[in-house]
């Protein structure tokens, strides 16, 4: 009985590594596919470096690709490599596609740090967007200290 259960055995884990030999060949052969590929694309004039950047963004979750890319615009503006301020830039992207007042806010939402505030013109109106600590953003219409000092004084009198 023990000898049969052996020869069992040792079949059974022939099979497992043969499949598995034949998978590592699989692989093999489609990297060496994948090779003449991109020599093919490559002796057509392109530029096979970029191909791979787009085939690595694509498989990338969109939400961690746009994450990915805010995060790297933060780092090179605080670097120095890029003049402009990188909400100022979503903003104005925002705004050019033609998306809804409400839709800005609700993406400048998603920029907001834990416990930080954005001041930003929203649709010609000036919108203070805040998030707390457990997260929970808000928006509302912003009104300046100053003018809204002025303004107390003003009812006031």
């Amino acid at each position: 009985m023990s000898n049969l259960a052996t020869t069992e055995t040792r079949e059974e884990l022939k099979s497992y590594i043969e499949r598995i030999e034949r998978l590592v060949q699989e692989i093999v052969d489609l990297r060496d596919e994948q090779k003449v590929l991109f020599a093919e694309a490559k002796a057509k004039g392109y530029d096979t470096k970029s191909m791979r950047r787009i085939i690595k963004r694509r498989q990338k979750d969109p939400n961690e690709l746009a994450e990915a890319e805010s995060v790297d615009d933060i780092y090179m503006h605080a670097l120095g490599m890029t003049a402009e301020h990188p909400l100022h830039v979503q903003v104005r992207r925002l705004t050019q596609d033609g998306v809804g007042r409400e839709q800005v806010i609700e993406a400048l939402q998603l920029l907001i740090p834990v416990n930080g505030e954005i001041i930003a013109s929203v649709g010609g109106v000036p919108m203070r967007l805040w998030r707390t600590a457990d997260g929970q953003s808000f928006a509302e219409e912003y009104v300046p200290p100053l003018f809204q000092d002025f303004m107390n004084k003003r009812k006031a009198s």
